[in-house]
């Protein structure tokens, strides 16, 4: 019996001890906790300070961290490099395949440079020819498919950019009383809403299509642009185009087609009042002239074209040949001759359905134009089909596109040093 009393006695002297043990243990681990914890809290403090004496916020790690995981991430995606971005279509929209280059938007940048991209298209006839009929016309495809149909391939690259302008062939106007003539252009003011829903923000109206309805179809259309909040310029009427970050563009739009001495009087007028106004920071002449269905410029727009340079002109945008023509860059200005048709209703089956839309980055240090040249020729077929037009311009494929390019470096070889690499850019 005492034996049995002992043997308890012994296993309750155990059971205390190794509570003490583990009751020690306990505090131990618990001051560790508490010692770990301050020193992360003190850790904390000390990086903070650290970052708060060298002018860096959380918020900006943070940020940059985000940044970083979504390149990455554009990165991984098949088939787009971190830098494009591809295109979207709507509706009943031909798909494209346009890989949209990140020509940076107006925006201050670490080299506290502004830059300022525009994007420029050639002949657009949102309408009719007054021969045609509406079977399969563009008043057709505007029924049928709708307003965002047109200008869905391109019009990724219309958004990326500052300034958007195209050459508007034609009129805007319920008028029935045409100017006689071979070929009438025509389309219901509603055809605003095309250009809206892809960011064109400026029409070039200086063209022999602009009085195909006479005084009345002229008055229908500036009204009707200005409804919608689109700039344009004709003759002496001017636009100077203000950018989010106030950055002023002049831009002239006259005929030459006739080569008359009072259109050349007048674009040139309009020049001189631009380089006189000391808070217009770049000058675009748009310009009509030249041959229709003729690949080269001829020596009239080459003199005009030096001549408006010369005058103080930063960039050239010609039109009126209906198929590209050759580039040049004369004293660091690149002057685009003729960008060809681009969403064109006048033909529903154009023989040359190339075209291009031409996009260039302007750079501004304090306001003053610097002299590099970030620019850039996208080839472009005016049509989704290759046997009919459906006014639907879609991204040239690579063997297109190579052919493109070619031809242009060709065309343009005897003009000036100019060269464009494989993938449209251009350098002078």
């Amino acid at each position: 019996m005492a034996d049995k009393e002992q043997a308890e006695e012994l296993k309750t002297n155990a059971e205390k001890k190794n509570s003490g043990v583990w009751r020690v243990l306990d505090w131990i681990l618990t001051a560790l906790i508490i010692v770990d914890g301050l020193a992360i809290i003190l850790m904390g403090v000390l990086i903070y300070t650290q970052l708060q004496s060298s002018g860096l916020h959380v918020r900006d790690i943070l940020s940059r961290h985000n940044e970083a995981e979504t390149v990455a991430e554009e990165t991984d995606l098949p088939g787009v490099e971190s830098e494009d971005a591809s295109v979207s279509t709507e509706g009943d929209a031909p798909e494209g395949d346009a890989d949209v280059i990140d020509m940076t938007e107006e925006a201050e940048t670490d080299d506290g440079l502004t830059r300022v991209t525009i994007t420029a298209a050639g002949d657009c006839t949102l309408g009719n020819a007054q021969v045609q009929s509406y079977d399969s016309s563009f008043d057709w495809y505007y029924d049928n498919k709708g307003a965002d149909y047109f200008l869905a391939n391109a019009r990724s690259y219309f958004e990326d950019d500052d300034l958007t302008l195209i050459n508007l062939e034609g009129t805007l106007t319920d008028s029935t009383a045409r100017v006689e003539k071979q070929y009438n252009m025509k389309g219901r003011p509603e055809y605003t809403s095309i250009m809206t829903g892809s960011s064109v923000e400026f029409c070039s109206l200086g063209n022999n299509h602009t009085y195909d309805y006479g005084e009345e179809g002229l008055s229908d259309t500036k009204a009707a642009l200005v409804s919608a909040g689109i700039r344009y310029a004709y003759n002496s009427d001017s636009c100077v185009y203000e950018t989010g970050e106030g950055i002023k563009i002049g831009i002239v739009s006259v005929s030459l087609v006739s080569m008359g001495v009072d259109r050349e009087n007048t674009l040139f007028d309009e020049v001189a009042k631009m380089t006189a106004d000391p808070g217009i920071k770049l000058i675009i002449a748009c310009t009509h002239w030249g041959e229709e269905r003729v690949y080269t410029a001829n020596s009239y727009q080459v003199g005009i074209a030096h001549r408006l340079i010369d005058a103080g002109v930063d960039l050239i945008i010609g039109n009126h040949s209906h198929v590209l023509q050759n580039l040049e860059v004369y004293k660091g200005k690149v002057i685009v001759y003729s960008l060809g048709n681009f969403c064109f209703g006048g033909n529903k089956n154009p023989s040359d359905k190339n075209t291009a839309i031409y996009r260039q980055t302007f750079a501004f240090n304090d306001g003053v134009l610097t002299d590099d040249i970030d620019a850039r020729i996208v080839p472009f077929i005016l049509s989704s089909h290759d046997s009919y037009n459906d006014f639907c311009p879609r991204e040239a494929n690579d063997s297109e596109k190579a052919a493109i390019i070619q031809k242009l470096k060709t065309d343009g070889a005897s003009y000036s040093d100019m060269t464009i690499d494989d993938d449209g850019r251009i350098s002078g």
